[in-house]
């Protein structure tokens, strides 16, 4: 039956069987040393005090640590496992410092081409591979084509069915004149009117929609509900009114008074509704835009894949605050559109004067002569510049016609109330000239003045 020692090493019956000590798994055909099999490891013997049959205890050898058993057979101190998990853990690291690299100098590109396009022709820092400067030259050419082209819109934000059965006459004018940019609110009464109305002639709708408040539950709610409560519900019910598939832009509108701020739920919801074709771009609207809410807002886009297209901003001859943010926004590519081009209740149209307060119709003056004297430099200035404008451009150009040209020579694109047919013609006439150097300065040295009188 074996020696006493042998006896002792015997396992109980029923137990595991296990290789005797220093068992080795070896690879067949390989040169590399032979490693401890992990699920053939040997039992440990138990480690308790033996005595002899003399009565002397038994002195036993420490047992051998698996690390020192790889060791004897020439592995590395640590193990496998934990030698794969870092070599894994370096490429993934490696991996997103590369992406972070390439993504950095891809926004750095753009930001240099954007520049560039709004400098001039300067060749200096351009990259050195005729790929890379045929390919920035037609970035260039597509960006200057975009910011040099004026966009003459219509706004319809102030109609609704309790003023009209239909939409103006001065709407069908200026989408027969070729203007077809059309500016609506989200939920007004008027979306059916303009869908009854375009007809044919397949207009390009910008839609300004405020996101609804969740009161406090955009973060419980899942994502998809809330996304649709706050944006996209809204925007089908609009696209569904207005009779289309979708619309040219989508402007996220903020009625406040102060910073603009929207909750990351509406910029997904915006990203999503990019994604699923329902908008071509997003814009951004609010009372008090600056050059931080323009950037936190692009930033906020760009995370989800998406550029903010466009910018709504209050200009006009009575209201040039917005000058500096209009550079600032050509600067980061963004294209600007005017709200209230003619200045509140139009007064800086230059078609109602001290001389002419009811704009040359047969009815109530709209405006006392306290109001409009103070801004006699100005109406004289525009009358003066729409005289040299006719004469050298040998076309029909009124006061308000000027007024709106001076919005397009700040690098704005007005968005006009065509309500009164008078409006439509006046728009429907900035196309094809523009104002002189000398002309612009002689409007700015007079609003100047009318802004010092106020």
């Amino acid at each position: 039956f074996g020696s006493r020692e042998d006896l002792q090493h015997r396992r109980p019956f029923g137990a595991r069987a296990t290789p005797r000590p220093g068992a080795m798994l070896v690879v067949a055909g390989s040169g590399a040393p032979a490693r401890p099999a992990a699920f053939l490891a040997p039992a440990a013997p138990p480690r308790g005090p033996r005595v002899r049959p003399s009565g002397a205890p038994v002195q036993l050898p420490p047992a051998a640590s698996s690390s020192a058993n790889e060791a004897a057979a020439g592995w590395p101190p640590c193990s496998t496992a934990r030698a794969s998990a870092g070599l894994a853990a370096a490429c993934a690291s490696a991996a997103l410092r590369r992406r972070r690299r390439a993504a950095a100098a891809q926004q750095a590109e753009g930001r240099w081409r954007v520049r560039r396009a709004a400098d001039g022709d300067d060749r200096e820092g351009a990259p050195e591979d005729d790929d890379d400067i045929s390919n920035l030259s037609l970035v260039d050419m597509l960006i200057k084509q975009s910011r040099s082209a004026v966009e003459l819109g219509i706004n319809a934000s102030e109609w609704h069915t309790d003023l009209y059965d239909e939409a103006p006459e001065g709407y069908r004018v200026a989408l027969e004149s070729g203007i077809d940019f059309v500016d609506a609110v989200a939920g007004r009464t008027a979306l059916p009117l303009l869908a009854e109305a375009s007809g044919e002639a397949s207009p390009r709708f910008a839609l300004r929609l405020a996101p609804r408040p969740t009161l406090g539950l955009g973060i419980i709610l899942n994502k998809q509900i809330v996304q649709h409560w706050a944006v996209l519900g809204p925007l089908e019910h609009s696209l569904n009114r207005l009779g289309v598939g979708y619309v040219e832009t989508l402007v996220l509108h903020s009625p406040g008074a102060g910073r603009i701020g929207f909750p990351f739920w509406v910029y997904d919801a915006a990203a999503e509704a990019f994604r699923r074709g329902l908008c071509t771009k997003i814009g951004i609207s609010h009372p008090s835009l600056n050059k931080r809410g323009l950037e936190r807002v692009a930033e906020e886009l760009q995370r989800r894949g998406v550029s903010l297209s466009c910018a709504y901003l209050r200009l006009s001859l009575l209201d040039r605050g917005a000058l500096e943010l209009v550079e600032e926004c050509r600067a980061l590519g963004l294209q600007v559109f005017a709200t209230e081009p003619l200045g509140p209740d139009e007064l800086g149209s230059g078609r109602y004067t001290a001389a002419n307060p009811t704009g040359g119709e047969i009815s109530v003056p709209r405006f006392t002569l306290a109001q409009l004297m103070p801004l006699r430099p100005l109406h004289e200035a525009l009358s003066s510049v729409a005289a040299q404008a006719r004469q050298r451009c040998e076309k029909q150009i009124d006061n308000t016609t000027v007024a709106l040209q001076w919005i397009c020579s700040k690098g704005a694109n007005p968005l006009l109330d065509v309500a009164s047919e008078v409006n439509a013609k006046a728009l429907a006439a900035c196309r094809d000239w523009s104002l002189t150097p000398n002309e612009v300065e002689q409007l700015d040295k007079a609003a100047a003045e009318v802004r010092t009188r106020r």
